[in-house]
């Protein structure tokens, strides 16, 4: 009897797979073991480390790491510290203008270089520059224009008759810097999310409704904006990720000050850690920015998909 009979008489044997599929999976296997391993070495490990850290109470006695277990005392002694929640709501301010600004700036852009004509692709380049630039050369740079003495916009006011600014050396002048910096330097990259998805618009669609007799702004407001809904989204997430771990423009342009406008988390972090060798407290902020990042992204993921499955 052949093996096709057999199987039709006694549908409860197994089918067995074929090699092919069986060594294709063997090859997914092989071929993701390195980036596995190095998921494992330079991520969860760390993470493990951190989390462990957290709940310690760790110091440093003839040069050598003791720690002993704290529980949630960390956690209870970051989160009282005054220090900490400045920084809490100077980097939620920070969130709010950088991820409107550069959102808005990029979307706009966008809508205007593909609307260009000739000067589209000299407008797409010069737009996109700021964003491959590393941030210690963009933190320098601004260093610069923004210097009190030497600075290139103290120059031009003298040069108008203007009184010159402190631009760093104000609570709200260094705030407002250090965004507009950021923006510059990160506000290419939601023009590229948001040009790339203008290039999937449906052309017909436009043309309907100019048919339609809508006009050009209705026709972005009312039909493009909506369209381009989803990588704005995404785009605005990124951007929401990106705004919570930023360091550098603080760390170089200002160091947290004047009085702690600036110190966002991230400054916080690092000063308990490499000042105050606070590594449980440091670690216990760490551990709870991570967890509120997770639970940031996890809900946005989690939103869109109940609205793709179109559940109220």
């Amino acid at each position: 009897m052949t093996a096709a009979g057999e199987l039709r008489k006694n549908p409860s044997t197994p089918r067995r797979r074929p090699r092919s599929l069986n060594r294709g999976r063997g090859f997914a296997t092989i071929a993701l073991a390195p980036f596995l391993a190095f998921l494992a070495v330079f991520a969860l490990y760390p993470l493990g480390e951190l989390v462990r850290l957290a709940f310690s109470d760790t110091q440093i006695v003839d040069g050598l790491f003791v720690s002993s277990s704290s529980g949630f005392a960390n956690f209870a002694e970051v989160w009282a510290d005054p220090t900490t929640q400045q920084s809490v709501v100077v980097t939620i301010l920070f969130i709010a203008v950088t991820v409107i600004g550069t959102v808005g700036l990029g979307t706009t852009l966008a809508l205007l270089v593909d609307r260009a004509g000739w000067s589209r692709a000299l407008a797409r380049n010069v737009f996109v520059w700021p964003a491959v630039v590393a941030p210690v050369v963009v933190s320098l740079m601004w260093l610069l224009l923004l210097s009190p003495t030497v600075g290139g916009f103290n120059k031009v006011l003298l040069n108008w008759g203007l009184p010159t600014q402190s631009w760093l050396n104000s609570e709200s002048g260094a705030f407002l810097s250090v965004a507009v910096v950021d923006i510059w330097h990160w506000t290419p990259i939601v023009f590229l999310f948001v040009y790339a998805a203008l290039q999937g618009v449906s052309k017909e669609v436009l043309e309907a409704a100019r048919m339609d007799g809508a006009t050009e702004w209705q026709i972005t407001m009312r039909v493009v904006i909506p369209m381009l809904m989803p990588a704005i989204l995404v785009v605005t997430l990124v951007r929401l990720v990106s705004s919570i771990k930023a360091f550098d423009e603080m760390y170089l342009l200002t160091r947290g000050g004047p009085n702690g406008a600036t110190n966002i988390v991230s400054l916080h972090i690092r000063t308990l850690f490499f000042d105050q060798l606070e590594f449980g407290t440091a670690a216990a902020l760490s551990v709870s920015v991570v967890a509120i990042v997770l639970a940031v992204v996890g809900g946005a993921f989690f939103a869109r998909r109940i609205s793709a499955l179109g559940i109220k």
